[in-house]
Order: structure tokens, then sequence, then C-alpha cells
């Protein structure tokens, strides 16, 4: 009996057998990387969006400052409102910045396709609602949240045709909630502490979800 024979094919077996199942990890790190990667360089690009309307809204809050100076109500009314503006596009890119960062987090938190069904599903419905109000103000970035919603939504269909159960919509929807919400705060607090206040009796910006009403 040839035992090398055997040998040789057993342990030719055990190697194609160890590479197929190391196979997916690996493409599934590589897919996950990829995308992390294509989010940070839209949230370089939001930085930069975001320094350029900050300027923006010094330049204008300075206007409104010295109409009022001079008594010049209409002026002032038609700055401040210009100002109301670039503060609520303000908010959509902050929103949408943190909004990313946190997607970024539970991405590289991911290490199978277990983990992959938890966390991708809430976040791409993140990505849509991100995408659907960064892409009036910023449509450059509806490009890279695309490919990042498509890398997604392949590692989806790989863990749906291997098997692994998806999580219920109504926990995925309610995560999803919880990272809009959480980013949306962020915002706020960040543009309150940093920016000051319009004078009321001139404009006034209404409190509202810059993702209206997080459509899943």
């Amino acid at each position: 009996m040839d035992f090398s024979g055997m040998w040789s094919d057993k342990s030719g077996g055990f190697k194609r057998r160890l590479k197929d199942s190391l196979a997916p990890k690996k493409d599934l790190k590589h897919r996950v990387e990829n995308a992390v990667r294509i989010l940070d360089k839209q949230n370089k690009r939001l930085d930069i969006a975001i320094r350029s309307l900050k300027e923006k809204d010094k330049r204008y809050f300075a206007r409104v400052v010295e109409a009022i100076k001079n008594h010049d109500r209409t002026r002032a009314t038609i700055y401040a409102n210009e100002l109301v503006e670039i503060r609520k596009a303000l908010r959509v890119l902050n929103s949408a910045k943190y909004a990313i960062e946190s997607v970024m987090v539970r991405l590289s938190t991911i290490e199978d396709l277990g983990d992959a069904v938890a966390e991708i599903m809430p976040i791409m419905q993140v990505l849509k609602n991100v995408k659907g109000n960064l892409t009036l103000i910023l449509p450059t970035a509806e490009d890279g949240l695309n490919k990042v919603s498509d890398l997604l939504q392949d590692i989806m269909w790989d863990a749906t045709t291997t098997g692994v159960e998806p999580i219920e919509t109504t926990i995925s929807n309610e995560e999803a909630l919880k990272i809009l919400q959480e980013a949306e705060r962020k915002a706020k607090e960040e543009m309150e502490k940093e920016l000051p206040g319009i004078p009321s009796e001139i404009g006034e910006e209404k409190e509202s979800s810059v993702f209206g009403e997080f459509k899943f």
C-alpha cells in the first residue's frame, strides 16, 4: 500500500479545505477595509466642505452685525436668512461626517460573516439616509457612498448564500436610528459651541432633523 501517496492526497485535501475556509474571511476583510478607505476619503472631503462653509458663515455673520450697526434692517434680514441656510447645510455635513465615522468604527469590528450581518444591515440604512441628504449639498459624495453600498451588498449576499441568518428589519432600523440620532446630537452640540447665535429679531433657525424622517 502506498502510504506516502495516501498522505499526499490527504494532506493536499486538507490544504485545499483550509484554503477554502480561510478565503472567504480574507476576502471579507479586504472588502471591509476597502469600504473603510472609501468612507475615510469621503470624510476628508466633508472636512474641506465644512471648513469652507464655516468661513462663509463668518463672513455673513459679520455682514449681519455691520447691517445692524448701520440700522439697515432689510440688509441685515437678507444676510441673516442666508446665514440660516449656510448653517442648515453645515448641520447636514457635520451630521453626515459623524454618521460616517460611526459606520467606519462599526465596520472595523467585523471579523466574520456573522458579525457582518449584524453590523452591515443597519449600516446600509444609515448610508442610504446620509446619501439622500448629503448629495443635495455635496453631489460628488454620491459615487463613493454608492461604491461602499455595493461592497456591503456583496458581503450580505455572501452571508445569505452561506446560511447566515439575517437580523430582523426592526432591529436593524433601531440600530440605524441610534447612529443617525447620535450623529445629529454631536453636530448640533458642535455648532452651538463654535458658532455665534443669530439675533432672534433678525433670523431664527427652526429645529428639525437633518435626516428628515429617517427613510429606511
